[in-house]
């Protein structure tokens, strides 16, 4: 392999609507390393979550280096061993987990219950969650569970969560979302929570056409709720004038707030001054690990996969996925992203292991856009992974 062949794809920290792809140095692995060949990955909502944080606390644009004033954006994917000074891991393996928009990857891992887990100095600011390499056997299932792996924790421990409040009703904002998509079949599935999905106009006809939701609302009908017990606000847009809105139009009536995602382009990582009930950040991680130590791990995790095959099986019914290939692709894709112009419909895989090679300062051609529970304090506090 040549560094020809290896690309990385990069844009400017202070202006994510600038990209470049560069050819990138295929230095010589050390002993313990480990080079991955990226071969696809997701590009969702939480991708741009990643590259919209910036240099909030959760620096997750520090997770892969870059040069001065540029930025690697992470993404989930499928990756192959191609060069190993490792002991324990061989070529050709297959993992699934947080990669670079990049050709390549090096991890210095440590083998855990068959997969791999990222020891690389420098990254020990992240959280576990995205240092974890899952091995992954190819499945036609690959592109959904690229797409809807990373993000069903977080819709299957918040239903866990609603489920301690003994609330009769939860309003679930971005309900066109794949995490609120995953929390309102959860819910429906339990029963004895209603869930009312909140969205923009443009995303109401499918919204309801999901079947998941008791009620759709949108956003301009907000003023006229008026539920007549306590419900629970799961805010996945992190819009603090729509948070406020909530808390004037059904005070007295909410009975606890939490923050999972953020979907509205302006990131706020502190909540907004409110009265009672104070938003809480929400960290799917710590609620696994709650429910883990109450009735063991693998009682948990038989439930979880179980819940988590059904939604990512079922999400045939409304999700298409769509392939690109390459880095101009790629770069166009985290746009629609950024820009919230991805349909909820539409699920973007992006190719990278066949992709040509790229020569230095090609352009992307983007255009300007202009937690379980706790404070988010490191990377991985959104609630979605």
């Amino acid at each position: 392999m040549t560094s020809a062949e290896a690309w990385d794809l990069l844009f400017r920290r202070d202006d994510l609507t600038a990209g470049e792809v560069r050819p990138s140095t295929v230095p010589p692995l050390r002993a313990g390393e480990v080079r991955l060949a990226v071969e696809r990955l997701a590009i969702t909502n939480s991708t741009a979550c990643y590259a919209r944080l910036r240099d909030s606390p959760m620096r997750f644009l520090d997770v892969f280096p870059a040069p001065e004033g540029l930025a690697r954006v992470p993404a989930w994917g499928f990756a192959r061993v191609v060069e190993s000074r490792h002991p324990r891991v061989a070529v050709g393996g297959r993992y699934f987990g947080f990669l670079p928009m990049s050709t390549h990857h090096v991890i210095k891992p440590t083998v855990r219950n068959g997969g791999l887990f990222d020891a690389t100095p420098g990254r020990d600011f992240l959280h576990d969650w995205y240092r974890v390499y899952e091995t992954a056997v190819p499945d036609e299932l690959d592109d959904r569970k690229a797409l809807l792996h990373p993000l069903f924790p977080a819709s299957f421990t918040l239903a866990e969560f609603v489920a301690e409040q003994h609330v009769a009703e939860v309003l679930i904002t971005s309900a066109s979302s794949k995490v609120a998509i995953g929390l309102a079949e959860e819910l429906r599935r339990r029963g004895g929570v209603r869930a009312t999905g909140v969205t923009s106009a443009g995303h109401e006809p499918f919204v309801t056409g999901l079947g998941q939701y008791d009620s759709v609302v949108c956003y301009d009908g907000i003023s006229h709720l008026a539920p007549d017990r306590p419900v629970m606000l799961v805010d996945l847009t992190n819009s603090v004038e729509l948070i406020e809105e909530f808390y004037r139009v059904i005070a007295g009536r909410l009975a606890a707030t939490v923050l999972v995602g953020f979907t509205h382009p302006r990131v706020i990582t502190t909540p907004p001054p409110l009265a009672d009930p104070v938003p809480l950040h929400f960290f799917a991680p710590a609620m696994e690990q709650r429910q883990i130590g109450r009735e063991g791990g693998g009682s948990y995790r038989r439930r979880y996969e179980e819940a988590e095959g059904r939604f990512v099986a079922g999400s045939a019914a409304w999700l298409t996925t769509r392939r690109s290939h390459g880095p101009v692709a790629l770069a166009d894709t985290l746009r629609l992203a950024l820009s919230g112009e991805q349909s909820p419909t539409v699920g973007d895989i992006l190719y990278l292991a066949d992709g040509a090679a790229i020569p230095a300062g090609c352009v992307s051609g983007l255009h300007r856009t202009d937690p379980l529970i706790g404070p988010a304090a490191r990377a991985g506090s959104p609630g979605t992974r």
